[in-house]
């Protein structure tokens, strides 16, 4: 007869047994399918169309299979959007998915579906590609509003190049203003890129704008772009709207130098030649000569002449806002034979001074802006200057 404590015993090993043979149909199982789905991406990049539709009846929840389907479809002259619909709905959080179904869904004439796709897109990222890609849809579609909507959120996500979305704002409506009021995010790193994109479209007026604005606030980014427009804003004569530009950078301790005020008679950059010249905007830029080599700074202008440098050349020069009609002197002390002191409009035309008798040149300017420079040219029947030429200050004051 059979006791309750025999059956016990004789469980246990069954039980045991039963556990085993599970445990081995589940990693029998779990292998089969690690086989097939390393068996159906192994298909999935051979270069043959049938291998890859096999792949996906392999394995029809892998949504990247779907995805290589569509590109060898579409490299054979098929349609691939079937296949991409189909990733999508796979990975329905993958908005890189929905992005590349978006732009093949415009290819194919499917608007709603590329419109659907793109929003998507959208929602699920918050970075700048599905914004950009959504203002790039709507400027093909003739959508004004959406795509001044979706390019201020492309904006507003931007790290990096934005050129490409800024042209598009001007051809969709080629007016500078309207680009600075009301296109653009107050964001600084967008704002000194349309600063730079509005100068190549010789767009100064606005440029001015918004370089004003840039300068109030601005940050060591923002001084190549600004002295950029200083210098093209100088060499149209113009010095009103670069000094401003100039004085703020200063303002806020960007540049070594003071401000500027030509109507008190502050016109001259770095006179006594503390620091290095900046080469941009009101500082000192220093030619590249073959035979003289000129370096500034700690307090003097020094030039070393080989002997074997041109008979007649510039060495040094900047921009000076002056005010036009005023007399004006400039004092300095006589460095060499041939080296001398030179104003120049600023399209390069010598402005002819009176040398005084205590050696200082007068001089009144028609325009609001000159340039001084420092020339050398060989004096008639003398050998070229050889040796260094120092220069400690020179100075520009209104005449009383």
């Amino acid at each position: 007869m059979l006791s309750w404590s025999s059956l016990k015993r004789d469980s246990v090993p069954a039980a045991g047994t039963l556990l085993r043979c599970g445990a081995l149909l589940v990693l029998g199982l779990a292998a089969y399918w690690a086989v097939r789905l390393a068996w159906a991406d192994h298909l999935s990049r051979s270069p043959g169309l049938a291998d890859r539709e096999r792949a996906v009846r392999l394995a029809p929840a892998a949504a990247s299979l779907y995805e290589r389907l569509a590109d060898r479809r579409e490299e054979l002259g098929g349609d691939p959007l079937p296949d991409l619909e189909r990733a999508a709905a796979l990975d329905p959080a993958n908005a890189e998915r929905h992005m590349r179904l978006g732009l093949r869904a415009e290819l194919a004439g499917d608007f709603p579906l590329a419109e659907r796709s793109l929003l998507r897109a959208a929602v699920l990222s918050r970075l700048y590609q599905p914004r950009y890609l959504l203002a790039q849809y709507y400027f093909r579609r003739g959508n004004a509003d959406s795509f001044l909507t979706w390019s201020r959120a492309a904006f507003e996500s931007a790290y990096g190049d934005v050129s490409p979305l800024l042209d598009l704002c001007w051809r969709t409506r080629p007016d500078a203003e309207w680009l600075v009021q009301y296109a653009l995010p107050p964001r600084p790193e967008i704002a000194r890129q349309c600063l730079a994109f509005l100068m190549r479209r010789q767009q100064m007026n606005a440029a001015g704008v918004l370089a004003r604005r840039i300068s109030e606030a601005a940050v060591a980014a923002d001084r190549p772009a600004l002295l950029e427009y200083c210098d093209r804003r100088l060499a149209e004569g113009l010095a009103g709207d670069a000094v401003g530009v100039w004085n703020a950078l200063s303002r806020r301790r960007l540049l070594p130098d003071g401000e500027l005020d030509p109507a008190r008679g502050v016109s001259l950059t770095n006179g006594n030649f503390d620091h290095a010249p900046g080469g941009r905007g009101f500082d000192w830029r220093v030619e590249q000569l073959s035979g003289a080599k000129c370096v500034l700074g700690g307090g003097a202008m020094r030039v070393a002449f080989s002997g074997r440098q041109p008979e007649k050349c510039l060495i040094a020069w900047q921009y000076v806002p002056v005010e036009p009609g005023i007399h004006y002197r400039l004092r300095f002390a006589a460095p060499a034979d041939g080296v001398r002191w030179s104003i120049f409009d600023f399209s390069g035309t010598e402005i002819r001074g009176e040398p005084g008798a205590d050696g200082p040149l007068t001089f009144a300017p028609l325009a609001e802006v000159v340039r001084l420079a420092l020339v050398y040219q060989r004096p008639l029947g003398s050998p070229r200057l050889e040796g260094t030429v120092a220069i400690t200050a020179v100075r520009l004051e209104r005449e009383p």
